[in-house]
């Protein structure tokens, strides 16, 4: 689909004249009449892009603008989305950098935990005991906040039990409702509530990343531990259970393809929510860990470690240069400028699995995209070293140590073939890095506060990003030729910043 018939889309969706978005973006009218029809590519300025993405989000205000844009987009998050989000999305539709996988990565990078907005809170309210039928989706809405008042309610937080794999319909159809369940969700959790988490099998891609996006504010919490099932399962019985024992319970039955449950029942019936959580445990006995969530200095060590240990090829995306290649006469020098005693820890130790890595460096493929600073940039003190990137102590390069880093990955280049170096221009203020081993196992990590690491292990996902990667590293056009011409590019930009 090309912009002329995305622009002319969205303008008819919202109703806007060529002279009401020129006036919103500050362009003459006549820019916007070539765009439509298409006597003009994309602009040339990426802020015009940036204004009209803003613009049409806050026209598309509607159930049936949503779900328009959301049928054309491919992203039945977009039903859901906050203004602020939606606005990226469709900055990255109209730009033609909108597959599914970039999608979740833009919404994953633009995540913030806020304070939660009070108009979501319910206050607490204790239910009777018995057993109460909600139908349809309406009924089904109802029964999940009759169980999140009574669970606030509660004097001490319990562990909730949640598996659902039957259509989020229910959900989207009711932004608001959508909107407000995530809240809810990490309220309780920061009541101390745990929740034990079967992800849905993946079915699509597009269900497997909305739900994911559902999730990752909570699992970021750490107040959740992820599983999922590894087998095939039959395409016809769907399942919603959320238990908590001897409490409450919510179960309900469909079959697939159907945009609602037959019937929800929630009940309160102690022998009831024991025999749910019996059916729970069962199915969690056959599943596995789906993600493991570090927040902690000290974990990350162990993390990275298994991660980097030379058994299998590996793919990643970075806002800066790789750790991999850091010189160590650079991590010396970083923790001598490090203040928190951790974290001096943890570079004395990653200092010592250098020698690992430098050992193993030709055993196996490594494949590093990533953003290359130009010299005005490295002089202004933007740049940030990538194995700094957390908390307060983010470290910013010069141009001495910068040169540092370049001449070793030349240096790697020139010496290991198994090594691979893709350059792209990129921002550095705020971004994710994603790293992928094989198709098992991948490292997700969230830059910005809250500094997390999701380190995945669900195949289907992992195989996802490994696939979004390598579209991204073939978009370069990189090839064997490639390789020496960005090595010139590398001796260029040393010789650059020495002047």
């Amino acid at each position: 689909m090309q912009l002329y018939e995305k622009l002319s889309f969205l303008m008819n969706l919202t109703n806007t004249k060529n002279r009401t978005l020129a006036q919103e973006i500050h362009v003459d009218p006549s820019l916007i009449s070539r765009l439509r029809t298409g006597k003009r590519g994309e602009p040339r300025n990426p802020s015009h892009t940036k204004a009209m993405s803003k613009f049409f989000a806050r026209q598309c205000t509607t159930k049936y603008q949503r779900q328009a844009l959301a049928e054309m987009i491919g992203a039945k998050q977009s039903l859901t989305m906050k203004q602020e989000q939606l606005s990226d999305i469709l900055y990255y539709w109209l730009r033609d950098d909108a597959d599914k996988v970039s999608r979740f990565m833009h919404t994953f990078e633009s995540l913030e935990i806020k304070e939660m907005d009070p108009d979501t809170i319910m206050d607490s309210q204790s239910l009777n005991s018995g057993n109460t039928i909600y139908h349809g989706n309406a009924g089904k809405r109802a029964a999940v906040r009759t169980v999140y008042q009574h669970l606030l309610s509660l004097e001490q937080p319990k562990t909730i039990f949640i598996f659902a794999d039957e259509t989020d319909d229910w959900i989207i159809e009711d932004s608001q409702f959508a909107a407000r369940l995530q809240d809810w969700a990490l309220k309780l959790a920061k009541h101390g509530f745990r929740f034990c988490h079967i992800a849905p099998p993946v079915s699509s891609a597009d269900q497997a990343l909305d739900d994911l996006i559902r999730w990752i504010p909570i699992y970021m919490t750490g107040q959740v531990d992820a599983f999922f099932y590894p087998r095939i399962r039959d395409n016809v019985h769907r399942r919603t259970l959320m238990v908590v024992p001897g409490i409450v319970a919510i179960a309900s039955n469909s079959t697939a393809g159907r945009s609602s449950s037959y019937a929800t029942i929630l009940t309160t019936d102690q022998r009831l929510t024991h025999a749910y959580n019996t059916e729970f445990h069962d199915y969690l006995s056959l599943c596995r860990p789906m993600l493991n969530i570090y927040h902690s200095t000290d974990k990350l060590l162990q993390c990275f470690t298994e991660f980097l240990i030379p058994d299998g090829s590996r793919i990643q995306k970075l806002v800066s240069l790789s750790s991999e290649t850091v010189p160590p006469e650079l991590i010396a020098s970083l923790l001598k400028q490090r203040k928190q005693p951790a974290l001096k820890k943890l570079g004395r130790l990653y200092l010592q699995e250098m020698e690992h890595i430098e050992e193993n460096r030709n055993k196996t493929e490594l494949i590093d995209i990533c953003c290359m600073a130009s010299a005005e940039q490295v002089r202004a003190g933007i740049v940030p070293i990538l194995s700094t990137c957390r908390d307060s102590e983010i470290l910013y390069y010069d141009a001495e140590s910068y040169i540092l880093h370049l001449k070793n990955i030349l240096r790697i280049m020139e010496t290991c073939s198994n090594y691979h170096f893709i350059p792209i221009s990129g921002k550095f203020e705020k971004d994710s890095t994603l790293m992928v081993k094989e198709n098992h196992r991948a490292l997700l990590v969230h830059l910005s506060d809250p500094f997390t690491v999701l380190e995945i292990s669900q195949p289907d996902i992992v195989v996802l990003y490994r696939e979004y990667l390598f579209r991204l590293a073939e978009k370069t056009g990189y090839t064997g030729i490639h390789r020496r011409k960005i090595m010139s590019e590398l001796r260029r930009l040393i010789e650059e910043l020495r002047s």
